[in-house]
C-alpha cells in the first residue's frame, strides 16, 4: 500500500512540475546506495521510491524555486542538519536530513528519523534547534504541498 501511495504522489508531483518546466530525471538504485554509504545512513523506503522517480528540482538548484517559492533538493544535495547549521554533533535534533527549502532557506524541511526503526516524521525547520513536525508520511507532505496548505507555511 505505501509503495502504491508513494509513486501516486511521486507521479502527481512530477506532473505540477512538469506545468512548471521544472526538469526532474530518475535517479538509480546505485545513485541511492552510494549516497546513503556516503553520508552513513538509510533513507526511509518512501524516500527512495521517490528519489528512484523523481531527483528534486534539479533544474533549478541551486538558486531557484518553484512558482510557491520552494526548493526540493537533488539526492545529492541532501544535507544533514548539523552539515546545514554547522553544528558539530550532539545538536538537539539528530538524524534530521533537509530535502526541501522555502525561499532561499527562509525556512527548511527535514525528516527526522530513528537509525533502529522505520519511522520518521517531517517537520518545519527554522532554525539548528527548532523542529515542528508536520506529518509522519512522504505522501502527505507532498499532498500538503500540491494543495499549497497553510500548515507548510506555521512554524
Amino acid at each position: 500500500m505505501e509503495v502504491m501511495e508513494i509513486e501516486k504522489s511521486a507521479k502527481q508531483l512530477l506532473e505540477f512540475w512538469g506545468k512548471q518546466k521544472i526538469v526532474s530525471p530518475p535517479n538509480n538504485l546505485d545513485d541511492i546506495l552510494y549516497f546513503e554509504f556516503s553520508k552513513n545512513m538509510q533513507l526511509p523506503d518512501d524516500f527512495r521510491r521517490l528519489y528512484m522517480m523523481t531527483n528534486g528540482m534539479v533544474s533549478l538548484f541551486p538558486n531557484y524555486f518553484d512558482d510557491e517559492g520552494f526548493l526540493f533538493y537533488p539526492l545529492q544535495e541532501l544535507t544533514t542538519l548539523e552539515e546545514e547549521f554547522n553544528i558539530n554533533g550532539g545538536g538537539a535534533i539528530e538524524h534530521c536530513l533537509i530535502f526541501a527549502e522555502f525561499m532561499h532557506k527562509s525556512w527548511w524541511y527535514g525528516v527526522r528519523f530513528s537509525k533502529i526503526e522505520d519511522n520518521y516524521e517531517i517537520g518545519i525547520i527554522s532554525s539548528g534547534d527548532k523542529f515542528k513536525v508536520i506529518t509522519p508520511s512522504l505522501a502527505e507532505f507532498i499532498h500538503l504541498y500540491l494543495n499549497d496548505s497553510p500548515v507548510l507555511y506555521e512554524y
